[in-house]
C-alpha cells in the first residue's frame, strides 16, 4: 500500500504559485479538495516527499505535462452554448472568404467539431479551424475523434449519422471527410509556439478565462490580441470575465457579444 505524501501549508502554496507560473490557472479557490487529490498523484510519482515533488516539478518536463494533465480535467459536450456557436458561424458565413478559427482551450474536440458541424449544415467550407490545449490526454482524445455518452447527449440521430460512424453501439467516430480541416496541438497560451500558431480570424476561448487571475487575463488578452487579424473576434464563455483592456472592445449585438480586437 503507498504511502500518502500530504503538503504542508507551504509546499501547497509553492505548487499553486508553479501551476500559476506554468498556464495562469489559479487553484487558490480549489486548495481544499486540491490538497486531498494532490496526495494520491504525487504517490504516484515515485517522489519519496512533496519537496521533491517539487524539485522535480521545476525542471522535468513530463512531469510538468502530467500535472497539468491532472489538474486541467474538464466536462464538455458537443454543441454546448450553442446560441453562441450558431453566432460564431453566422459570423464566418458573412465573411465570404477563408476564415481561420482558434479554440482555445479544446478540450477533448467536442468545441472544435461543434463548430465544424454547424459549419457543414450552413454550407460552408473554407474553414480551418485549430484547437489547443495544455493537456496532452485530451489532445489524443480530440486527434481520435472517438466519443461516447453524455457527451453527445444534444446531437439529433441525423446529425450522428451523418457526421458520425458507429461500428461499435457505444463509441461514435467523427466523420472528418464530411466536415472542414480541423486540427489538435498540445500548447500552452503562455508559450512561444502559441504566437507562432497562424493568424487567425476569430479565436473561441470558453471556460478558461474564469480560471485565471487578474495578471493572467491581461497577459492572455495581449497575446490573443497578436496572432488575430485586424479586427479578428474573441468569443468567451458565459461564466468568464475579461476585465477591461486596451486590447479589446466588448461588442453587444442583436446575435449576441463578443470582443473585436483594437
Amino acid at each position: 500500500m503507498e504511502e500518502k505524501i500530504n503538503p504542508t501549508e507551504l509546499e501547497l502554496n509553492e505548487f499553486i504559485q508553479i501551476i500559476n507560473e506554468i498556464s495562469g490557472i489559479d487553484l487558490n479557490e480549489k486548495r481544499n479538495i486540491l490538497a486531498l487529490k494532490l496526495s494520491k498523484f504525487v504517490s504516484g510519482t515515485q517522489a519519496k516527499s512533496f519537496a521533491e515533488f517539487l524539485s522535480k516539478l521545476k525542471i522535468n518536463r513530463q512531469l510538468k505535462q502530467d500535472t497539468l494533465d491532472f489538474v486541467t480535467i474538464g466536462e464538455t459536450y458537443f454543441l454546448r452554448e450553442l446560441a453562441q456557436l450558431r453566432e460564431i458561424i453566422f459570423y464566418v458565413k458573412s465573411l465570404e472568404k477563408h476564415v481561420n478559427i482558434l479554440s482555445a482551450p479544446c478540450s477533448s474536440g467536442e468545441e472544435v467539431y461543434s463548430m465544424a458541424i454547424l459549419a457543414a449544415q450552413n454550407f460552408i467550407k473554407d474553414l480551418s479551424i485549430t484547437g489547443i490545449d495544455i493537456n496532452s490526454n485530451v489532445i489524443e482524445k480530440a486527434k481520435m475523434g472517438q466519443y461516447q455518452g453524455r457527451t453527445l447527449h444534444r446531437l439529433s440521430e441525423s446529425e450522428k449519422r451523418r457526421f458520425f460512424t458507429n461500428d461499435n453501439q457505444e463509441i461514435f467516430t467523427i466523420n472528418k471527410h464530411e466536415l472542414c480541416r480541423c486540427n489538435f496541438e498540445l500548447c500552452n497560451v503562455f508559450e512561444d509556439k502559441f504566437l507562432r500558431l497562424n493568424k487567425f480570424d476569430i479565436i473561441v476561448s470558453r471556460n478558461m478565462i474564469i480560471y485565471f487571475d487578474y495578471d493572467s487575463k491581461i497577459k492572455l488578452m495581449e497575446r490573443f490580441h497578436r496572432i488575430l487579424s485586424d479586427r479578428g473576434r474573441l468569443y468567451i464563455g458565459n461564466a468568464d470575465l475579461v476585465p477591461e483592456n486596451v486590447f479589446f472592445k466588448k461588442v453587444f449585438s442583436s446575435h449576441g457579444t463578443y470582443y473585436e480586437k483594437i
